[in-house]
């Protein structure tokens, strides 16, 4: 089996566009979001409806609870005019299908799909310290779990107590040790953080125990267009070409 992993589409058309079309070319059995459906660009309900035609099985993010209303962190305006822009643009039957969303999944019992973290949904693994407390608390808490799936910080990154891989700039493959307890970061879909403006996605091969990125072109000027014509902060738009 095969599945594919998104995270952090971010309303972004675009970019879930062409990462779903490369999915959809490599043959995946299922498709898992790790969160943030909305949130900074300007296609909201686009891509719920895209997610939902596709039978793409998701958790939420926190873009996605402050949507439907959980706002319990101290956010900058821009994101704030954001959510205010997304809660306009989605009907009711969408606001509830982001409302209705859980915070992580299992599947196979092995494989764990959290937004932020193992320990807190909105936690982000951005330092070796906090990636090895998470893997310890998977070790010691859920021992079964063999792979735990994340986004948050839109860094494709593979951790494990003896391993960690974060330049993934290309498509490339990686072999894994079944071993290990391991975090695994697809990347951001639709407003990357590595420096690199392509998106980003990920298939897990169970047989093989193999994980494949894929970093995909897209049209990264007409989302730009849309965030602005929308107007969306311009600093939104401009950091999709610079991968910020």
């Amino acid at each position: 089996m095969r599945f594919g992993i998104i995270a952090d589409i971010h309303a972004n058309l675009e970019a879930l566009t062409a990462v779903l079309d490369t999915l959809k070319r490599q043959e995946v059995d299922q498709i898992f979001c790790v969160g943030d459906i909305v949130g900074y660009n300007a296609n909201p309900a686009e891509c719920i409806e895209l997610l939902k035609e596709n039978g793409v099985i998701s958790i939420s993010g926190n873009h996605d609870r402050f949507t439907s209303g959980e706002i319990d962190a101290i956010i900058r305006k821009e994101t704030r005019d954001v959510i205010n822009f997304t809660r306009n643009a989605l009907s009711t039957e969408q606001m509830d299908y982001i409302a209705s969303l859980p915070e992580e999944r299992y599947f196979e019992d092995i494989f764990l799909f959290v937004h932020g973290s193992p320990r807190h949904k909105d936690e982000y693994i951005n330092s070796l310290q906090i990636a090895r407390s998470n893997l310890q608390l998977l070790q010691r808490e859920r021992p079964f779990v063999s792979v735990c799936f994340y986004g948050h910080t839109h860094l494709p990154y593979i951790i494990s107590p003896n391993r960690i891989e974060t330049d993934i700039h290309r498509s490339t493959s990686f072999e894994l040790d079944p071993k290990f307890t391991y975090l695994i970061n697809p990347g951001g879909v639709g407003q990357p953080r590595d420096q690199c403006p392509l998106a980003s996605c990920a298939i897990f091969d169970v047989d093989r125990y193999v994980v494949h990125y894929f970093r995909v072109e897209y049209d990264i000027e007409t989302t730009q267009g849309k965030i602005r014509e929308a107007g969306i902060d311009h600093k939104i738009a401009d950091r999709l070409s610079k991968g910020r």
